[in-house]
């Protein structure tokens, strides 16, 4: 990257133009773009300029080979006037759509180098030069020049994006400085002839060495016959620092009305604009408009040629000063919006003029703004369409319009301001007539209170909504659909934490009593939701099979585009042990987080994947961070990051690494603003961190805390934070066998209750365990039967262990023998040194000598192993980049990593397949 700096007229594009033509377009594809001042509202502008030559060189099959796979979405960002023949970009999509960007600029890199060329960059759109931030982080690897120049100072959305892309370690940065002494002599001479030293000392110091003002002047200087001697030199001295205002502006002055009107025209259109507009504007024919613009060229307004163009942005400044003020330009910028709607022009060049026109109360200026917001959604632009519907807001509307257009802003306003929008979502609710929106209204601003960790808010906004709508008949049942994904809306929210969950519980109580279907989207939704408050304790695991197969035969997947339903009903199979099932559910989260870019899906996918894996009894030999090698500050990560620490400390313990599993569990993972069922999780691997540590009071204390948050609020999360048995052994070993006995056959009997085997066979060993004698021996051999019935691999070994414990109890040596045996191999084949470890022990004791423990395996990243995964299932490196949100220079990187960790540099040697861990 090169980001060349200077303030205006000191060559910058002049530069940029050189360096263009000397590249031959064989070695080098060279794509260029300009900023400007009336287009910085423009969405995607800049990328436009430089993406659709190179598009178009391809032809018709080459441009769909490049927008193909993840850089489809780019499609919509190309279109000069959205996307509408393709629907509208969806929420989710839209914040992907720089990834999508940015692999499109991969495909056309496979064709060869390139360089993007961005001239007054400081008045590029913002959705432009937030894409080239985006691309600026990502050009390792690529066969890609970014080259971009423009004033020190931008706008103040533009200026922090270019902080950052200066900032990248390979961007080179070019200040360009004022001209040398030796080079204003030689162009002093060049103008003027043969100069004295004094003369052209007062021309460097009266221009600052600026080019476009030396140039200025000596043109001037010429034009007066001045001669370059050293008693002339206070001439120069008169142009010092009016050498622009002093000659062009008032050349300007002395010209007739018509030609000031023309000026002031251009001044409020820019350069580019259809002629017969600028003339319409000023008041004049096309005939006479074309001889005046002849005169302005000759007197240095304008650069000669057939088009109308400003010398210099320089000039078009000083000329706009000198002869329009803040309110007539206003008024004019009105009258051009004016004109060039009646003539057809697009949206957003008509949003533009009319973003610096005062409010007037004129319904078409509405219209206009809220078409142009129309067309820069489609293209994935949110900023400019929220600007866009701010404005036209400003207007006068009458309350019958500013409902709707509250809410049309809100909607938008989610994508970048979520607190103007939860404002503005507030104000719609209130000004609404029609209670669909008003519930659409309420649906938003329920999520985004959810998001913001408000959920009494968001549950008395949904509840008030879905009362509003029982108000509300119309015979065609659409009422009623709309209040199912409220009110399933409401149970997801009010599940998330224990303070909402009896109110949450009591409207599930009403929900189930309708036994629905899932003949329509909002009885799927709501089935989903049940299913929710089903693995807390208020179905069996049976039922909650039905309602995650009534949701999803339903098509729960077209509906849910967010994929928090799907989210939910993967977890809600891995509660009942159908972990294929939750597998296919995850994986559907990483594809489409993936094809959007949303690293927070992509991300969670691979967190549940990793649930699956300790379900299984797979402890992986994984490291304490996540690896992702780029920035992860997407909204919504708390869960997600508790649930990987809390995984990777229960993995860390069976691996005998206490101080790793201490030190990841101790950080701050956004613990009280995660679900409350994660929390649980937290909880017991966190007791069980004091537990290994020698501490089984405190270890105990942390399970009762939870316990007593649990029966609170009437809860039992048997099937993901079966704390009771855990919490019942700690009780024994600590001499309190009562409690520990009450505590495991409260388990039992929840346990039955759920109904897997996993679930009873885990209760069932916890309390033969503490029974011990004849009865106890029968529970753990009724606890290996059922969990042999099971996928919970480490659960069987355990259960094992404790059972040949129990047998060596009662004299029978050999099938204790057999059961350790037994025991040992699902113990290393899960990765649980721990269990293994006291196995071999007892076996010895026995005088058995087992064979040698496996040699520990390198540890990777979750990122890593995830990669490793992908590969191993025959993925490309470059599929594998696109699934992980990863640059293929990422991936290449992660390689060589787990290359260097497992002593081999051949990808076909990673590549192959590993026996999976688990017999």
């Amino acid at each position: 990257m090169v980001l060349v700096q200077a303030d205006a007229g000191m060559g910058k594009t002049s530069l940029l133009h050189a360096w263009a033509a000397a590249h031959h377009p064989r070695e080098i594809r060279v794509a260029c773009a300009s900023g400007a001042e009336m287009e910085q509202d423009f969405a995607f502008s800049v990328l436009r300029q430089l993406a659709e030559p190179l598009l178009a060189r391809t032809g018709h099959a080459g441009r769909e080979r490049l927008l193909s796979g993840p850089a489809e979405l780019a499609s919509h960002a190309l279109r000069a006037q959205g996307a509408s023949e393709a629907g509208e970009l969806p929420a989710e999509a839209s914040l992907g759509l720089l990834h999508s960007l940015y692999w499109l600029m991969v495909h056309i890199t496979d064709d060869g180098p390139v360089a993007l060329v961005v001239d007054d960059v400081h008045w590029a759109d913002v959705p432009s030069v937030r894409w080239l931030e985006y691309l600026a982080r990502r050009l390792r690897g690529l066969p890609l020049l970014l080259v971009l120049a423009g004033r020190p100072e931008a706008g103040p959305q533009v200026e922090p994006l270019l902080d950052q892309i200066a900032q990248q370690p390979y961007c080179r940065t070019i200040e360009l400085s004022g001209l040398g002494a030796d080079s204003v002599a030689r162009l002093v001479r060049a103008s003027l002839g043969p100069a004295e030293p004094g003369f052209v000392a007062a021309c460097a110091e009266a221009t600052q060495g600026s080019p476009l003002l030396l140039g200025r002047l000596l043109r001037t200087l010429a034009g007066d016959k001045v001669t370059p001697t050293d008693d002339q030199a206070h001439v120069v001295e008169e142009f010092r620092g009016r050498i622009l205002a002093g000659t062009v502006v008032k050349r300007l002055a002395d010209q007739p009305e018509p030609v000031l009107r023309l000026v002031r025209a251009l001044a409020v259109l820019g350069d580019g604009t259809a002629w017969h507009v600028t003339a319409e504007l000023a008041g004049l024919g096309e005939a006479r408009a074309n001889e005046l613009r002849r005169r302005l060229q000759h007197i240095g307004v304008l650069v000669p040629g057939e088009q109308a163009r400003f010398d210099h942005p320089l000039v078009r400044a000083a000329v706009t000063e000198a002869v329009l003020g803040p309110v007539e330009l206003a008024v004019e910028h009105a009258r051009a919006a004016e004109l060039l709607r009646r003539d057809g022009a697009a949206d957003d060049l008509v949003a533009a003029h009319l973003l610096l026109a005062e409010p007037a109360g004129e319904a078409w200026r509405v219209a206009a703004l809220r078409q142009a917001a129309r067309t820069t959604r489609g293209r994935g632009a949110a900023e400019t369409t929220v600007t866009y519907l701010r404005r036209a807001l400003r207007e006068p509307v009458s309350v019958d319009e500013r409902g709707p257009l509250l809410l049309e802003l809100a909607k938008d306003e989610l994508q970048v301001d979520v607190a103007a929008a939860r404002h503005h979502l507030a104000q719609a609710s209130n000004a609404l007539a029609d209670p669909y929106s008003r519930a659409e209204a309420a649906y938003r601003l329920g999520t985004s209170l959810f998001l913001a960790h408000q959920h009494e808010s968001a549950l008395d906004v949904l509840g008030r909504a879905v009362e509003d709508l029982r108000h509300t008949d119309d015979g065609t049942g659409l009422a009623r659909e709309v209040s199912w994904f409220l009110q399933a809306q409401m149970v997801l929210i009010g599940y998330d934490q224990l303070s909402t969950l009896p109110a949450a519980r009591q409207l599930a109580r009403r929900l189930w009593d309708y036994k629905l279907a899932g003949d329509t989207p909002g009885e799927c939704v709501v089935l989903a939701a049940l299913s929710g408050s089903a693995v807390t304790g208020d179905a069996s695991a049976a039922v909650t099979n039905d309602l995650l197969d009534r949701a999803l035969r339903g098509g729960l997947a077209g509906i849910d585009t967010s994929q928090i339903l799907v989210s939910l009903a993967g977890l809600a199979f891995v509660a009942t042990d159908r972990l294929d099932d939750a597998v296919a559910q995850f994986d559907q989260i990483a594809d489409v987080g993936g094809r959007f870019g949303s690293f927070l899906m992509v991300s969670a996918a691979m967190t549940w994947q990793l649930l699956v894996h300790a379900r299984r009894g797979q402890q992986l030999p994984l490291t304490t961070d996540f690896g992702y090698p780029g920035t992860t500050t997407e909204e919504g990560m708390e869960s997600v990051r508790l649930a990987m620490t809390t995984l990777l400390g229960e993995s860390l313990l069976e691996r005998c690494d206490l101080p790793s599993a201490t030190a990841a569990l101790a950080r701050d993972a956004g613990h009280d603003r995660a679900g409350w069922a994660w929390q649980g999780l937290a909880h017991l691997a966190r007791a069980r961190v004091n537990a290994a540590r020698g501490n089984p009071a405190a270890a105990l204390a942390v399970l009762q805390e939870y316990g007593a948050q649990e029966t609170r609020a009437h809860v039992a999360n048997l099937a993901m934070t079966p704390w009771r048995s855990r919490a019942a052994a700690l009780h024994l070993l600590l001499g309190q066998r009562t409690d520990a006995l009450q505590l495991a056959t409260e388990e039992l009997e929840l346990a039955h209750r759920w109904g897997t085997e996993r679930a009873i066979g885990l209760a069932s060993r916890t309390l033969g365990t503490i029974q011990g004698g004849r009865e106890g021996q029968a529970l753990l051999h009724q606890a290996v039967d059922l969990l042999k019935r099971s996928p919970a691999r480490l659960e069987l070994a355990r259960a094992q262990y404790d059972l040949a414990a129990a047998l060596l109890r009662a004299d029978q040596t050999d099938q204790a023998r057999q059961t350790l045996s037994e025991a040992l191999g699902l113990a290393d084949a899960c990765g649980s040194v721990l269990l293994a470890g006291q196995v071999r022990t007892a076996l010895t004791a026995l005088g058995v000598h087992p064979k040698p423990a496996p040699a520990p395996g390198p540890s990777f990243s979750l990122t890593q192993h995830r990669l490793l995964e992908l590969v191993r299932a025959g993925h490309t490196d470059r599929q594998v980049a696109q699934a992980l949100l990863l640059t293929p220079q990422d991936v290449t990187g992660l390689m060589e990593q787990i290359g260097r960790k497992q002593g081999t540099t051949s990808r076909a040697e990673l590549a192959r397949p590993t026996q999976p861990a688990g017999p």
